[in-house]
């Protein structure tokens, strides 16, 4: 479960650096407009979405001495390290347009490699266990390794451009200038160490997942094949009434946790205005919340349905995120308490959604007869990063909208106030409209027993079949 997981720490370092750093990169240090930012950014994702049903599709088909999904690990490898170097490689001095077709292609790049390595990874776990616990178990690994991941992906590269920064500054105040010169200088080279983090990063990626090709193997039991139709195989996931449901509410899930990640700087920096080491404490105190979490929510996943503990982090997210509105009135214990209280609810959505997607495509195999675990993560992950950038497009607009000014030191109460709009207050909605739709879930734990029963009855009859 360990080395099955390896991959998500990689990926998850990355993904940390992209989704909170990526904008405020490209906006504050090359100056890039934030609305043409957020728009490739917007754009890049969803046409990625559009490769995540076809990986699926091939994955369950693949025929390897390997196996079906581990060898496209090693596929996706190289283009993922590549296009992440590349989008931290742009240069100030490059038009508006050049930046912008820059971070597009580079970005389409980087989601596609992402989905050759995540859909076949993500549907490997379902084919590994199939009972209630160990499927909580085994998220819960990949979960956690993806949040320690985070955890890197959060902390180093604040230590790095921090330092840089820092250097820079006492650089120029040495040399007798000003102190908002020296301030101009530190953000100059802050802006320039995102190119040597990104290199150190990409190799974490490439012993993250390399750890999960050579860590795992793929069962070898009998398996319900697949329908010969690609459109067969999504027809039938959207047929699916606990897959509908289950989108439906990730929708909002994804949302909240998309308009969040992208705002989190801006929020420390902008609106409630800490500096320093709280900067990175900040985001560290919500990650390790998430990660502390988990084991305990795997524990109650034991006795409570998967439902009822998304519905409680759901929950916890919604007040935690709404609470950050009185940050600047009750100062910096507010803004840790209510980080914690995110994290801790973080954790029981990310272990329970994830969870919760091998039930829907058993609940599928028994009512088609046909197993495509490939073609329903294909589709869930159209799904997160089409919503994913639909929350990068919107903070992007927003901020432009709400007038926020591309490398300035201080921001007009407009942005902040669009700041805090797009951080707490939607997010904290979308939070608490996910948990009430959860608790209506039609898979309950005797439902699902039932169904992987039946499932294990028709399986050994078509193997004493002559």
């Amino acid at each position: 479960m360990i080395l099955y997981a390896m991959s998500g720490f990689g990926i998850g370092c990355i993904d940390f650096i992209v989704a909170v750093y990526l904008l405020k990169y490209y906006t504050d240090h090359v100056a890039l407009s934030a609305t043409l930012a957020g728009l490739a950014l917007m754009i890049g994702k969803l046409f990625d979405g559009l490769s995540d049903p076809v990986m699926g599709y091939v994955s369950d088909r693949t025929r390897t001495r390997w196996g079906r999904r581990r060898p496209w690990f090693m596929v996706g490898m190289a283009p993922l390290a590549l296009s992440f170097i590349a989008m931290f490689s742009a240069e100030s001095e490059w038009s508006q347009t050049e930046l912008f077709l820059w971070l597009l292609s580079w970005n389409v790049l980087f989601w596609s490699a992402q989905t050759v390595i995540n859909v076949p990874h993500a549907a490997l776990a379902g084919e590994m266990v199939e009972e209630h616990e160990e499927r909580n178990a085994i998220m819960g690994w990949r979960e956690a390794m993806s949040q320690v991941g985070l955890l890197v992906g959060a902390s180093a590269p604040l230590l790095v451009l921090g330092a840089m920064q820092q250097g820079a500054v006492d650089a120029a105040l040495a040399q007798g200038m000003g102190e908002e010169a020296a301030r101009a200088a530190g953000m100059v080279a802050r802006g320039e160490a995102h190119g040597t983090m990104a290199w150190e990063f990409a190799g974490l990626v490439f012993v993250g997942v390399l750890l999960s090709f050579v860590g795992t193997r793929e069962p070898d039991r009998p398996r319900t094949p697949p329908r010969e139709s690609i459109f067969g195989d999504f027809s039938d996931t959207l047929k699916s009434t606990p897959f509908r449901h289950y989108i439906f509410i990730f929708f909002f899930d994804q949302i909240a946790s998309g308009l969040t990640a992208t705002l989190v700087l801006y929020t420390i920096r902008d609106w409630w205005r800490f500096g320093g080491s709280h900067e990175m404490l900040l985001i560290i105190v919500f990650i390790l919340s998430a990660i502390a979490s988990i084991p305990v929510w795997v524990r109650l996943g034991r006795r409570l349905e998967k439902a009822t503990i998304f519905a409680m982090g759901s929950f916890l997210s919604a007040g935690m995120l709404l609470g950050a509105t009185m940050v600047p009135l009750f100062g910096i214990g507010l803004a840790y308490v209510g980080l914690i209280g995110a994290g801790i609810g973080s954790g029981a959505r990310g272990v329970m959604a994830m969870s919760t997607m091998p039930d829907i495509i058993d609940d599928d195999e028994l009512r088609t007869r046909t197993r495509k675990d490939g073609a329903y993560f294909g589709m869930w992950s159209v799904l997160r990063k089409t919503t994913r950038a639909f929350s990068i497009g919107a903070v992007g607009l927003g901020l432009g909208l709400w007038g926020y000014q591309e490398g300035a030191l201080v921001q007009p109460e407009s942005a902040v106030t669009g700041i805090m709009w797009m951080f707490a207050v939607i997010p904290g909605i979308a939070s608490a409209i996910c948990g009430l739709l959860f608790l209506r879930f039609p898979i309950t734990r005797a439902i699902h027993k039932a169904t992987i029963e039946e499932l294990g009855r028709r399986r050994l009859a078509a193997l004493e079949k002559p």
